[in-house]
């Protein structure tokens, strides 16, 4: 995959990516997996039109015959490979001699596969072999004019029956003529029915495609065997399909897929035999079904499925939450849709977690596809699989202390970086991770969003006691970082969310104060943030302000007025207890006096101040809030 991907993403001619996948394939010295993908390569070897939909290739005249010719073709071929099998078990007894070619290759075949006198042949012979055994494997090995130098070297005449094959020879689609099928039927029904050689009458059934329900299992007696016949004997004349003595394609995938199906084939025990009916039979999309239910062949079915959709070949459905194989009403029967993208998502999966980059080169084949809000499915695959791996760096890179973005795994796909991760960061904050959010959305550079997410993060935790490896802590550095790179930058969202993050940031600097017990230095700071009242002239100001402060901030407000009058409760039980006097004179001074109870009182209008201000905020607090301030300032008094 990383080869076709990269020629795409160059925008270059890509790769043929069946060549790479057969490469691949031989590299496993595997005969059954071989047969798999030139199984593939006879079965796309098809015309398209490049302005027509998948279903509308699919079902087109043009393009069935095609299928039908190259399945024939692959099943021709690999008959071609057994007899030479065959007969290099017996060598002596074939006697093939250095001759080339199909019809010698059939003879040497014939000596040891019908032997002379088999019961139920007829008299005619060629070279001493029998004929109608001689012409028929010659067709079954695509040899047609094997065949006719058969008929034309044969001991008897053969009738109308050579001229036939000639015409059969020379059509566009291996088919008589109406006037000669009607005559080559009538002899059928006639004589050649009734014969007792079954060479002879599956040679009249192919020709004349006579009586296509006849499964002639005395000669076709394995499955490449019967789907061949039934292949040469398929009319793609959608005109004639519907009569009683033709046989269409979609006829014959409905009999395969429908009638016979997995129980007839023993498909569990023989999954690649299943395959291969369902593949030559252009049922593409349940034979890949099928291949990705058999475990150690999964993997395999996705790579087909790849090669088939990157060539529109591959029927897939309007919704990428259908089910892995369905059938829509629009299309004719039998054909269905396979779910590409969750076929190549599952697959990916499998791996996503110890290998992220393989399964981002995967996911970069979707592309194409969106959900059902219209989202690409490369952002959202992305998006899935930076949450569960979390390796947020490597597959979307990161922030520099300077501000820069370091590339990460998804940039050599040359795609809209930012638009991807601003897509993953969306995911992500709809997952509730605002944590991860933050940083992806810091990534996409989009500051909006990460001030509102980290307001949102530091609120709770404003007031809390600051501790080492904490949630607080950590928190409370990834914003300080921020609002250091921000500034540094001149970076900010909206005026009303920045504010809120840089006085979240100083409530935060409050709170570790406080809880230093740096009485003094906490109220000079909270002071100078002008949240509170401390004086009655400040009471409506800061009220007036209050109502332009976000929720993030309100929140915050009853833990700050607790704080604060704790801050003065104890500065004013400092200040009480405190001696009259001067420590070296150890003698009581009238001056002192007086400044203590002025300071003692003006800490109580301080805190009087706080309570008119607590009470007249347009904000619900928690019920014992009130009672504690009136508490504290009563014992002030």
């Amino acid at each position: 995959m990383y080869l076709f991907n990269e020629r795409v993403v160059q925008r270059g001619l890509p790769p043929d990516l069946l060549e790479l996948c057969t490469s691949v394939a031989q590299q496993l010295d595997d005969k059954y997996i071989l047969d798999i993908w030139d199984m593939v390569r006879h079965m796309t070897s098809v015309p398209l039109v490049s302005t027509s939909t998948v279903p509308e290739n699919r079902t087109s005249p043009d393009v069935q015959t095609a299928f039908v010719n190259q399945a024939l073709r692959y099943l021709e071929k690999n008959y071609c490979q057994y007899l030479l099998g065959y007969i290099s078990e017996s060598q002596h007894q074939a006697r093939l001699g250095g001759i080339p070619g199909i019809y010698p290759l059939v003879q040497a075949f014939l000596r040891i596969k019908v032997p002379q006198g088999m019961p139920g042949l007829e008299d005619a012979e060629v070279d001493g072999l029998p004929l109608w055994p001689m012409v028929y494997y010659c067709m079954r090995c695509g040899d047609l004019e094997g065949a006719l130098q058969a008929f034309n070297r044969a001991s008897q005449d053969v009738g109308e029956i050579r001229d036939f094959l000639q015409e059969y020879m020379h059509s566009d689609q291996n088919r008589l003529s109406p006037a000669s099928e009607t005559k080559i039927k009538l002899q059928y029904r006639r004589a050649v029915r009734h014969s007792p050689d079954p060479y002879k009458r599956i040679v009249f059934c192919i020709l004349g495609n006579c009586d296509p329900s006849d499964s002639h299992s005395e000669v076709a007696d394995k499955t490449d065997d019967y789907l061949w016949l039934k292949l040469s004997q398929v009319c793609l004349d959608r005109d004639l399909g519907a009569t009683p003595d033709q046989t269409s394609l979609a006829d014959l995938q409905r009999q395969l897929y429908q009638d016979y199906g997995e129980v007839h084939f023993n498909a569990q025990q023989n999954p690649m035999l299943y395959f291969k009916v369902l593949f030559m039979s252009a049922q593409f999309e349940p034979a890949i079904e099928f291949l990705w239910r058999m475990e150690t062949l999964s993997s395999h079915a996705v790579h087909i499925a790849i090669v088939l959709y990157e060539m529109g070949l591959l029927n897939v459905p309007t919704s990428i939450a259908a089910q892995m194989l369905t059938k829509v009403s629009t299309d004719d029967e039998p054909l269905r849709r396979l779910n590409y993208a969750r076929l190549v998502s599952l697959y990916a999966a499998k791996f996503q977690t110890t290998d992220p980059r393989e399964a981002l080169q995967y996911f970069y084949l979707l592309r194409k596809l969106t959900d059902s809000k219209g989202e690409n499915l490369f952002a959202k695959c992305i998006s899935e699989l930076v949450t569960e791996t979390r390796e947020f760096e490597m597959l979307l890179g990161q922030v520099k202390e300077d501000g820069s973005r370091q590339p990460g795994a998804i940039d050599k796909f040359q795609d809209n970086t930012q638009r991807i991760i601003e897509t993953v960061a969306k995911d992500t904050e709809n997952k509730g991770l605002f944590e991860d959010a933050v940083k992806l959305y810091d990534l996409a550079e989009n500051s909006e969003k990460v001030l509102e997410l980290m307001n949102k993060l530091l609120s709770p935790l404003v007031a809390s006691p600051s501790t080492m490896h904490s949630n607080r802590d950590r928190l409370h550095n990834l914003a300080i970082s921020i609002a250091q790179r921000y500034t540094k930058q001149c970076l900010s969202g909206t005026r009303t969310t920045t504010d809120t993050f840089y006085l979240l940031l100083d409530l935060f600097t409050f709170f570790d104060i406080y809880y230093a017990k740096d009485i003094d230095r906490a109220l000079t700071t909270i002071e100078k943030l002008k949240l509170v009242a401390l004086t009655p002239e400040s009471v409506d100001d800061r009220v007036a302000g209050f109502k332009q402060y976000k929720d993030e901030i309100r929140r915050s407000m009853p833990d700050v007025l607790i704080a604060t009058m704790n801050i003065l409760y104890t500065k004013y039980k400092t200040n009480r207890n405190k001696p009259s006097y001067s420590p070296r004179s150890m003698t009581p001074q009238r001056g002192m006096d007086v400044g203590k109870d002025s300071y003692l009182e003006y800490l109580r209008r301080q805190a009087k101040s706080l309570i008119t201000f607590a009470g007249m905020l347009p904000y619900r607090m928690p019920g014992d809030i009130n009672a504690r301030l009136v508490q504290l300032e009563v014992l002030m008094n």
